[in-house]
């Protein structure tokens, strides 16, 4: 049987860490888009340091013959997903299984208008704190895991990373997982890119408050989406997070630290536009997507 080709598209903190722990134990042909190519992948982990000479593709208008995909990874933000297309149209065919690894709850109607005809749109649900710390270098916090749909396409990306440090993890309900890993960015996430801090800023009392209200909104409307979620599924998501990863940047706080657009489309935003649709109230989530969307560098002033 020939190696899987895998391609990741992203070469930020979750596409570097995919492709080093796939370049460690992985007997597959790994390449990676990225914006510009890079001598040297370094990903830090609590095993050690990985460091591989990855194959890198830049510009799908450019690049040479390029193999269609076993398996492509899309780890980038999902507001950057449409611009993927052209990368698409290179890499899917009939044969291709594409793994959503973003944010959100919408990843395979997200992704399927520009999938082509792939064999299959996987959703992933990363848990896997890591940030970007430069050009090709990554740092864990710990190996973390990839959650996703308990079908043959989640079991065959379960496969792909067997005896790994990742762990995947395929599970029946996945529409659950999803919602807790929603309330968490809804919440967490959002409170610290507004203070523009680490996750200890919910150490504080009243921003702490702050963010649980974020996420009762967003667990009330996950109900009402069908998810299983425990009437303290907040405070444990909370607590999930400062004690597994203290000291973490969030990925929308590290972007609006960082000065580049932020994704509260997909984390916060859709808070309010399910609960218009259940008739469920959502004020907080409302004010938060409103000063999120005006934070972002890509707003700009009404004229008049």
């Amino acid at each position: 049987m020939s190696r899987k080709r895998v391609v990741i598209l992203g070469a930020g903190a979750i596409g570097g860490a995919m492709a080093a722990d796939l370049l460690d134990h992985a007997d597959a042909e790994v390449a990676l888009i990225a914006r510009t190519r890079f001598p040297e992948l370094v990903v830090e982990h609590p095993k050690g340091v990985s460091r591989h000479a990855v194959t890198m593709l830049v510009d799908p208008d450019t690049e040479g013959e390029v193999l269609p995909a076993d398996w492509l990874l899309l780890a980038t933000k999902a507001h950057q997903s449409e611009a993927a297309r052209p990368w698409f149209k290179r890499l899917v065919t009939l044969r291709t299984r594409i793994a959503v690894l973003q944010n959100g709850i919408d990843h395979v109607e997200r992704i399927a208008p520009i999938a082509g005809d792939a064999a299959a749109v996987l959703p992933v649900i990363v848990q896997l704190p890591a940030e970007r710390l430069g050009v090709g270098h990554v740092r864990q916090q710990h190996t973390g895991a990839l959650i996703t749909r308990d079908d043959e396409h989640g079991r065959a990306f379960a496969e792909l990373f067997s005896g790994g440090r990742t762990r995947v993890l395929p599970r029946e309900d996945f529409l659950s997982q999803a919602w807790w890993k929603l309330i968490m960015n809804a919440g967490s996430g959002a409170v610290c890119a507004l203070v523009v801090r680490d996750n200890r800023a919910e150490r504080d009392p009243e921003i702490r408050e702050l963010a649980l209200a974020l996420m009762r909104e967003a667990a009330a409307v996950g109900r009402a989406e069908g998810a299983e979620l425990p009437p303290d599924a907040p405070e444990k998501a909370m607590e999930l997070a400062l004690s597994g990863a203290p000291g973490h940047w969030t990925s929308i706080a590290v972007d609006r630290r960082e000065g580049r657009p932020m994704e509260w489309q997909a984390r916060n935003a859709v808070i309010g536009r399910l609960g218009r649709k259940h008739g469920i109230p959502t004020p907080l989530s409302d004010m938060v997507t409103a000063l999120l969307r005006v934070a972002d560098v890509t707003w700009e002033p009404p004229e008049g």
